[in-house]
């Protein structure tokens, strides 16, 4: 570590008490996350979150320096903690798997195989894949760097149906659920039994004395932990959802202790009752998507939630924080604030809510 990270030892024992507590059920109160980074103007907005945007010839210590003044001058206030992710997209299972890795300025995406047919995909686990090699090199070199002074989230792996997608490309795949259900059937088995290895790869590759275990989402967990995904699953009904999504979320679970599911927009309520059922799910994080309300605005659906026996992470202002908390109550909640404020006006918000 280069730089000084705003966080002491009694933090860290603050952070894993209250998780804990929170994981446990047993935190009256709800996890509120802010940070702040006043020290340098626009700090984060500065670092291009995407390391696809690099050649894969730059050194990666020069990109690690190029991240290190937004990581040392922010403040992580309540229940916040220093975390640095590998960032290659969304779903970069497919780059490993074989898809070509597009980055343009505001994301990354992949360009389906050239093949005529699902019959002609073939999914297999390759050590030597060159995006594959960069995420495990990325790991190591952060976990090397701030290893005992931040979370190393986990790259974003993807969910199985959003990689076939990225694989075939979505509009195919989307009439192949009809033309081709054996084929889909042996696909998305396989790209999770991949998944579960290269999950299991990474998680090897973090600190032994590591502060805990993180991902592209907010989530501290104290082992194995991820925000599970299937952006696809939008568009499909709820029988598909059964038949394709719930065993890979069922046996990415069994690969872990704190899974969570990132349930984004409304096309997503109608699978609300098979993700409720998944006794390994630890909790469900919401998003409206663009164009919709924000989470405060979705009271209803927040309760069936947690009434459902799952901790439910939600992206507030301020002002939405407080309407859930007064409409719900804050227990089983993640909040996380976003909202650009000083560390004074964090501190505050935090205090209040407590």
């Amino acid at each position: 570590m280069r730089g000084h990270m705003r966080f002491t030892e009694a933090d860290w024992q603050r952070i894993e008490r209250d998780w804990m507590a929170w994981w446990r059920g047993e935190l009256e109160r709800p996890l509120v996350v802010v940070e702040s980074c006043p020290g340098i103007p626009d700090a984060w907005s500065q670092v291009n979150p995407f390391l696809t945007q690099y050649s894969l010839t730059t050194p990666i210590e020069t990109i690690l320096d190029a991240i290190e003044p937004a990581l040392s001058n922010t403040y992580w206030l309540g229940d916040a903690f220093p975390k640095v992710w590998v960032n290659f997209g969304a779903g970069i299972v497919a780059g490993f798997l074989g898809s070509d890795v597009v980055h343009r300025t505001e994301t990354t995406w992949f360009a389906p195989l050239q093949v005529r047919s699902l019959a002609d995909i073939q999914i297999a686990f390759d050590p030597d894949n060159v995006w594959w090699q960069r995420v495990c090199a990325f790991t190591q070199a952060m976990s090397q760097r701030w290893g005992d002074s931040a979370v190393i989230g986990y790259t974003d792996l993807g969910g199985n149906l959003d990689i076939l997608a990225s694989l075939r490309g979505t509009q195919p795949l989307l009439m192949e659920l009809y033309d081709a259900p054996e084929e889909i059937d042996r696909l998305t088995g396989e790209i999770t039994a991949v998944w579960v290895r290269y999950y299991e790869s990474l998680h090897q590759l973090l600190p032994k004395s590591r502060r805990g275990v993180g991902c592209w989402g907010p989530c501290w967990s104290p082992e194995r932990g991820y925000m599970l995904q299937s952006d696809f699953a939008y568009m499909i009904s709820p029988k598909m959802f059964e038949r394709w999504v719930m065993p890979d979320l069922e046996a990415c679970c069994a690969a872990m202790d704190y899974g969570f599911y990132h349930m984004d927009g409304k096309g997503q309520i109608p699978h609300l009752e098979h993700l409720l059922s998944l006794d390994r799910l630890r909790g469900i994080q919401w998003q409206p998507g663009d164009g919709a309300p924000m989470a405060e605005g979705w009271l209803e659906l927040l309760k069936r939630i947690r009434d459902g026996g799952k901790l439910c992470q939600v992206y507030v202002t301020r002002e939405g924080a407080r309407a859930i908390q007064k409409e719900l109550g804050g227990k089983g909640f993640l909040f996380v604030i976003e909202e650009d404020l000083t560390p004074e006006e964090g501190q505050a918000f935090v205090n209040e809510l407590r």
